[in-house]
């Protein structure tokens, strides 16, 4: 018998937590493995490496290709966000305005066209359409900058959406523009810091995917302008070792700003 007020313990929750427990070993256990093998001299054939080694990670920061690819996929990463930003906003904003259901509509089926487009499709399409011999851009970081605004755009569209439909946004608007606010202030003041959190929620995704993208960057870039996960898959033929550091650095990096975001978000939330 329970104590009064407590709830028993029964199968169905012990099945619940069973379930996470393996769902968060199948998660974590291979990027622990992962970091072991960046630090084993060799793995092959067995569970765990064998021998310890700094070698990788030193030949990993010490090679300039390596850090040529880290700093492209940053480059291309905060851009994208920068541009999707740009188009998302205005344009989130002239369709909540508007009013209109068949426009939404309309919006909404477009706005999701590139995440049903394969990225083979859309990166053989962009081969063909910039390779002129007046204009080639193929193999160049603006080609892929440019692939990763159009089939980013949904995750900063999306988030953006949902703030400012969470928002009573005509009466704001209306209550200003009576006390004779101009547009440019009722942008700057009211819906930009009232569209933080989607925006930041956009970035991060956006981000991400520019970040961690593979097929794209893999049909479109060349050796001087490969993002970082291109060289990543390039480094399993160097080593297995070397491969794992490459890998660890990756999760670093991205773990350490979605928590530096995740704070940053939290205290403005605060405020």
């Amino acid at each position: 018998m329970s104590w009064m007020g407590e709830k028993p313990f029964g199968l169905s929750q012990f099945v619940l937590r069973l379930a996470r427990s393996f769902l968060a070993m199948y998660i974590l256990l291979p990027v622990v493995l992962l970091f072991i093998g960046s630090f084993g001299e060799k793995w092959f054939g067995t569970l765990l490496p064998q021998g310890f080694t700094l070698e990788w990670y030193w030949t990993l920061f010490s090679e300039k290709m390596y850090l040529r690819s880290l700093r492209m996929s940053v480059l291309v990463g905060a851009l994208t966000v920068i541009a999707t930003a740009l188009l998302a906003i205005p344009t989130v904003y002239a369709v909540h305005t508007s009013e209109r259901r068949l426009l939404r509509s309309f919006f909404d089926a477009v706005v999701v066209l590139p995440i049903a487009l394969p990225p083979i499709v859309l990166g053989i399409g962009l081969v063909q359409a910039y390779n002129w011999p007046f204009l080639s851009l193929v193999g160049t970081w603006q080609l892929l900058f440019f692939a990763h605004v159009i089939y980013s755009i949904p995750f900063m569209v999306k988030p953006i959406m949902a703030n400012l439909e969470m928002l009573d946004w005509k009466t704001i608007e209306e209550a200003a523009e009576s006390l004779g606010a101009s547009q440019w202030y009722i942008v700057r003041r009211l819906l930009l810091p009232n569209l933080r959190l989607g925006i930041l929620s956009g970035a991060i995704m956006t981000f991400a995917f520019s970040f961690g993208e593979f097929q794209l960057a893999l049909i479109l870039t060349s050796s001087e302008s490969q993002t970082y996960p291109v060289t990543l898959y390039q480094a399993f033929y160097v080593g297995t070792g070397f491969a794992c550091a490459a890998v660890t650095v990756l999760v670093l990096v991205a773990g350490v700003t979605l928590w530096v975001l995740n704070r940053f978000s939290s205290l403005r939330v605060m405020q």
